[in-house]
């Protein structure tokens, strides 16, 4: 990496952590998929794209992995993302999408870890859940975590998710969800019920939490 991208990358994280620890995060529910991690169990946290800031940001110094794009653009979010703990399945979830899903499983596995995955994710549609997570969690311990967010003041931008950027000093409350189980079949049409399960069990939460991120 040239000295003058990885001095660009390091302001970047600098600059934008030190906004974003203005936040004032509580998390709400999170003993379910604390007592999950404490049981030694891999679990897949699962949230919209519209929220992935302020949920990844949630997880600062956690013990999570997650897939990161393997392209030029997506080094920069590889930075910061390490920098913030996570452990990093680099590939792309469109092109070769199985070999990054199977990348994070591994990774999961060796260090005991749970996985964060955007359901609707890369480019949507919006708030429609795909099967990655789903079959990831199969590959692991059967579980999953919604997490939804709710917070008080916010920008939101013209994108195809609707991205929620909370305001500096903003109240960020991260909710949990119960376990949501999955059935270890991996065959195609499990897959598809889960899948159908998760996202009506995602919409429903959403709904619970704060109806105007819909």
């Amino acid at each position: 990496m040239k000295l003058s991208r990885r001095i660009g990358y390091a302001v970047t994280y600098y600059l934008g952590t030190a906004i974003l620890k203005t936040w004032r995060i509580k998390n709400i529910n999170k003993e379910p998929y604390n007592e999950s991690r404490r049981a030694g169990k891999s679990s897949v946290v699962v949230l919209w794209h519209d929220s992935l800031l302020p949920l990844a940001f949630s997880h600062y110094k956690d013990s999570i992995a997650t897939i990161a794009s393997d392209s030029k653009d997506g080094d920069l979010i590889a930075y910061i993302l390490e920098k913030w703990g996570y452990k990093l399945a680099r590939g792309s979830s469109t092109r070769g999408g199985m070999k990054a899903a199977m990348k994070l499983v591994k990774l999961c596995k060796t260090n005991k870890i749970s996985a964060a995955i955007t359901v609707d994710g890369p480019k949507g549609p919006r708030h429609e859940a795909k099967s990655g997570a789903v079959f990831i969690a199969k590959c692991l311990d059967n579980e999953i975590y919604a997490v939804t967010l709710k917070t008080d003041s916010f920008i939101r931008f013209n994108s195809w998710d609707k991205f929620i950027f909370p305001k500096p000093f903003a109240k960020v409350e991260v909710w949990y969800s119960n376990v949501f189980k999955v059935s270890p079949e991996k065959d195609e049409k499990s897959l598809k019920e889960d899948t159908e399960r998760l996202q009506n069990f995602m919409i429903a939460r959403t709904n619970y939490v704060c109806s105007k991120f819909i």
